[in-house]
């Protein structure tokens, strides 16, 4: 093999390494954007169930006063 033929050889496997980062990176930063999401939602999640309960003890104290006011 001559010098141009390993020139080429070396150029080509240089070239499916630098595309093998670009995909590895591509994919990392989807990963970082699918973790991100998860978060956000999981957090509205979170906000939800918190804004649910605290209705729910909003109307359970509700009912225990207005029953009170009908025993009393």
């Amino acid at each position: 093999m001559n010098t141009e033929e390993k020139a080429r050889e070396l150029m080509a496997q240089e070239h499916l390494n630098d595309e093998q980062r670009h995909q590895t990176m591509v994919n990392r930063a989807a990963e970082v954007e699918q973790t991100h999401h998860e978060e956000d939602v999981n957090e509205k999640a979170r906000e939800s169930l918190a804004q649910e309960r605290k209705h729910q003890e909003t109307r359970e104290e509700s009912m225990l006063e207005r029953s009170i006011e009908e025993i009393s």
